[in-house]
């Protein structure tokens, strides 16, 4: 039977990928098999594989089969800083050049302290609404250091809601998937099977609140106690299995989902190699088609040949110079859209300052919209009510007001929402 399965014909009608994810200090890792069109998984549960070191691993780590094929890794959402921010509608792959100048603008790290990178969640008018995951290098690095160790490297790493993705099959209704990650509760958004927001709630009560301000049409709970459907008993519910987060991170090496964000990529997509074997069969067929007339007509190729290597000689410094021309042409163009960039939005990072300057240290921001000519946070601190004459008094803002009432935290922090107008 193992030698069927080295078949290329055979094998290239079968694919599988991997699924990881982690629970607590326990590793989860799903299989998926795809024959034809017929699916199958297995699953492993490995206890405290976070507190185990590079040797306990090898020695307790023993999977049931060779782990081949696309591996995804689905990173915990309760340990990655995400933002969301508007921008023009433009390249992805420049936006994150440009965010690669100024990502401390956006979260209390530089480049060199975090993998991070984007993904475009949705539009709005002219503006497209940018999720930024980042992630500590060295709590990923650890963990890639522990998989290496067992003979496992993950092809990308994305970040757990969009390992729910694949689970929403064809629903085109709006979805909520929650999630319990050590201790704190993830609120995941989805609408027409895209993510729209992700939210980390650190009581059942806020988590409620999510729900209410942004009520769905069915909830999805993994590792959610079953109680939590009677807060919305008019809302449909379901827990899914405890796999659910590898199984659908799987899924992203056997299809094509909507998420181009990869935390870190650690080796380059591997060619299939059945893909490449009927290439070269198919070019050997045309190849042997032209073999005939290619003989009939060699000598006129190869007088051809001296007449373009002749041309080529004489065209080679123009050649120099054309490509130079199109490097400067590439660098000033590449320049411009940054600079366009930087000019368009330097008055949102100027708010931004502003508003990291007048702040008390007490105080601390949860969520920030700039929206035209008006900025919405909300955050708690010691007093909220100090903050709106402290905010008056800049003359980058005027208007400001509660948006809604004051409430306390568990801690007896004040809990606040502040509306403004920005002046121009």
């Amino acid at each position: 039977m193992a030698a069927i399965k080295k078949i290329p014909f055979l094998s290239m009608f079968s694919q599988s990928a991997t699924g990881i994810s982690i629970h607590g200090n326990d590793l989860v890792v799903t299989t998926i098999h795809k024959k034809l069109i017929t699916y199958s998984h297995k699953t492993a549960r490995f206890s405290d594989f976070m507190l185990k070191d590079a040797p306990q691993l090898k020695a307790a780590f023993t999977p049931q089969e060779k782990i081949d094929g696309e591996i995804t890794l689905s990173w915990p959402r309760g340990n990655t800083i995400v933002r969301e921010i508007d921008f023009p509608n433009t390249n992805i792959r420049e936006l994150k050049e440009a965010l690669g100048y100024q990502l401390e603008s956006f979260i209390p790290f530089n480049n060199d302290d975090v993998y991070f990178d984007i993904h475009a969640l949705y539009r709005i008018g002219k503006d497209t609404k940018v999720l930024i995951a980042a992630v500590k290098k060295t709590a990923l690095d650890n963990i890639l250091a522990k998989l290496q160790a067992v003979e496992i490297m993950p092809t990308r790493v994305i970040i757990s809601p969009f390992a729910f993705l694949p689970l929403l099959g064809e629903r085109k209704n709006t979805v909520v998937v929650i999630s319990n990650e050590a201790d704190k509760y993830v609120y995941n958004l989805y609408k027409n099977h895209h993510l729209v927001l992700s939210s980390v709630a650190g009581t059942e009560a806020e988590l409620a609140n999510n729900v209410k301000t942004n009520r769905p049409e069915a909830i999805l709970l993994m590792n959610v106690a079953p109680e939590f459907s009677r807060m919305e008993p008019a809302i449909p519910t379901q827990s899914l299995a405890n796999d659910s987060e590898s199984y659908g991170a799987a899924f992203y090496g056997l299809s094509d989902y909507a998420c181009d964000l990869s935390l870190a990529k650690t080796r380059k997509k591997r060619i299939n190699p059945q893909i490449s074997l009927l290439g070269i069969l198919t070019g050997f067929l045309i190849l042997f088609a032209f073999l005939i007339p290619y003989i009939h007509k060699i000598n006129n190729l190869a007088i051809l040949k001296t007449t373009n290597s002749q041309i080529k000689s004489i065209k080679k410094d123009v050649i120099i110079v054309e490509k130079l021309q199109e490097r400067i042409a590439e660098r000033d163009d590449s320049i411009s859209k940054i600079n366009n960039i930087k000019s368009q939005y330097i008055a949102r990072i100027d708010i931004l300052s502003e508003l990291s300057k007048l702040l008390p240290g007490d105080s601390w921001i949860k969520g920030i919209t700039l929206e035209q000519n008006t900025f919405d946070i909300e955050g708690d601190a010691v007093s909220s009510t100090n903050l709106i004459p402290i905010l008056e008094n800049s003359p980058l803002f005027s208007g400001v007001g509660l948006a809604s009432p004051v409430t306390k935290t568990q801690s007896g922090r004040e809990r606040f929402r502040i509306k403004g107008n920005i002046e121009k």
